[in-house]
């Protein structure tokens, strides 16, 4: 009984709680009574006045794909790339050889100049290739050997950037590569090399 004493409720909070159940109670017949079944119509809404977004996901109907619209205005230019080897814009000069010195692909002006001992190649470009980034890496033209070791490249005319060819191929427009087998030892294989400028 002490108990029930404890949790009897105040005269305040019967009060309340009867008109919260009176509003949501009111709140949910005025929902179900308001609006009857069928009860929107043309009347109420007009044609054409409802949107997109008035309707679940799916309901309506793509349309056609509409027609493309004009062009936008051109953007500003970019700036000038370097200047290349003919004075225009950047070049890209490039060779795929063979393990016998034999040129399989080039974009223009590169011959074998010479293929002194085995892994050792010469190139000679038809402009100079000192001071310009070069790349070299493995290839497979006409090369079925699989373990290979390093490749290896830079300009012939010695300086601070090359090294020193053997006579007739000391300038800046030949290139010496070399390939080496797994061992690292210098040994005929099919390279890339690129000149970049």
């Amino acid at each position: 009984m002490r108990w029930f004493k404890r949790l009897r409720p105040s005269p305040a909070m019967v009060i309340g709680c009867i008109a919260l159940l009176l509003v949501l109670g009111g709140t949910g017949y005025a929902a179900s009574k308001a609006l009857p079944r069928n009860s929107v119509t043309t009347v109420q809404v007009k044609d054409h006045s409802l949107l997109a977004r008035d309707f679940k996901s799916g309901q309506l109907p793509r349309g056609a794909i509409g027609p493309v619209g004009p062009a936008g205005p051109a953007g500003p230019a970019g700036p000038a790339g370097p200047a290349g080897a003919a004075g225009g814009g950047a070049t890209l000069r490039w060779a795929l050889v063979r393990p016998d010195g034999g040129i399989a692909a080039q974009s223009g002006g590169i011959a074998l100049g010479a293929h002194p001992s085995s892994g050792n190649y010469i190139l000679t470009f038809s402009a100079a290739v000192s001071g310009h980034p070069i790349l070299a890496s493995g290839a497979y033209a006409g090369d079925v050997a699989d373990q290979r070791g390093e490749t290896t490249a830079g300009p012939c005319g010695g300086g601070s950037e090359g090294l020193t060819c053997p006579t007739g191929f000391d300038t800046n427009t030949h290139l010496f590569v070399q390939t080496r087998n797994s061992a690292a030892v210098p040994s005929d294989h099919a390279f890339y090399v690129v000149v970049f400028g």
